[in-house]
């Protein structure tokens, strides 16, 4: 690995939006603005799949979209990323998040994560770039990154040799908001721009958004957390916390001065529940593994920014981040047990 002076700044999202915000970047202009205004949470209460997109970010220009390719062996993977890469000069790629030379420190998980492939050398290295940051909960960090990978490093990088658990897998599918489908082979996966669009309708349902989706949050972390976070309802709820992050700053950004103190105070309370949000649940979860659950703790915070996103609801409506969200009823079943 060969590591480039410089990374690019991290936009402080989820290690799925990250990367493919860089990808938008160059593909679609203004994507930055419509990414975070397409930043809401979605919950399907029968299955518990989370949708962190009100819009299909997959979606591009002229009628095309990103879909995915996956092949059985590296040899085959590494071919098709080379088509799409010359076809285009850019390509997203599937890496296991534990196996990135770029972290520092022991990995929590092997996990699907996002990278940018833009070029290669004569020599046949890739190059890589990452634009996500993260302090994991083992005390491993991972800092943005840009630089080459040899061809063996490469294709490490990218092998899910046992395939991914459903969880991963259900991520995989709606992490650009809404269904996409998956590839015939998961062992190496990439994505490739192609004809079409994606269906902007999530399946099943009704599913529940606003007050009602973070209730529902609560009550299945907390349902998780007693059965040792198996399905890492956790890791959804830091992509949902720093997606909102990103909206609240680009509302900031964007609106300027055309918005009252009390305006910005609305904006600067959520922002401050969704920055303590993840603090608070890895307690909660910490807490749990040692036999000690605190569901009034969850409940509590679900609660306190349902309101706050209720107060400040009408105003992201207005400058078009979302719909106006009812405030949550006095009494919600994720304050009950404690």
């Amino acid at each position: 690995m060969r590591t480039d002076p410089t990374a690019p700044a991290s936009l402080g999202l989820s290690c799925y939006t990250e990367n493919l915000a860089a990808y938008l970047a160059a593909r679609a202009p203004g994507s930055t603005d419509l990414l975070a205004r397409s930043v809401r949470l979605a919950v399907d209460p029968d299955t518990g799949r989370f949708s962190h997109h009100d819009r299909a970010l997959n979606n591009l220009p002229g009628g095309r979209r990103l879909g995915y390719r996956g092949a059985p062996d590296a040899e085959t993977a590494l071919a098709g990323i080379t088509a799409e890469l010359d076809r285009l000069g850019r390509v997203l790629v599937v890496a296991d998040s534990g196996a990135l030379p770029w972290l520092s420190g022991a990995p929590d998980e092997h996990a699907p994560h996002l990278v940018l492939v833009d070029g290669r050398t004569p020599e046949g290295a890739w190059h890589v770039v990452d634009g996500f940051s993260a302090l994991f909960d083992g005390g491993a960090s991972q800092e943005p990154f840009s630089g080459e990978l040899s061809a063996d490093e490469f294709a490490a990088l990218l092998a899910f040799p046992c395939g991914l658990s459903e969880v991963h897998r259900t991520r995989n599918a709606l992490a650009y908001g809404f269904p996409v489908a998956p590839p015939p082979y998961e062992t190496y996966q990439w994505l490739a721009e192609e004809p079409g669009r994606t269906d902007e309708r999530l399946p099943g349902g009704p599913w529940l958004t606003g007050a009602g989706a973070l209730e529902e949050t609560a009550r299945l972390l907390l349902a998780d957390l007693a059965d040792g976070g198996a399905r890492g309802v956790l890791e959804d709820v830091w992509a949902a916390a720093q997606h909102h992050l990103f909206r609240d700053a680009h509302l900031l950004a964007a609106a300027g001065g055309a918005l009252s103190p009390a305006e910005r105070d609305a904006i600067g309370t959520t922002t401050a529940k969704w920055r303590e949000l993840p603090r608070l649940l890895r307690f909660a979860a910490n807490s749990a593994r040692r036999g000690r659950p605190r569901p009034s703790l969850v409940g509590g915070a679900f609660t306190a920014l349902a309101e706050a996103e209720a107060a400040a609801s009408p105003l992201h409506a207005a400058h078009g981040y979302g719909v106006p969200t009812a405030r949550p009823a006095a009494r919600s079943h994720a304050r009950q047990g404690g």
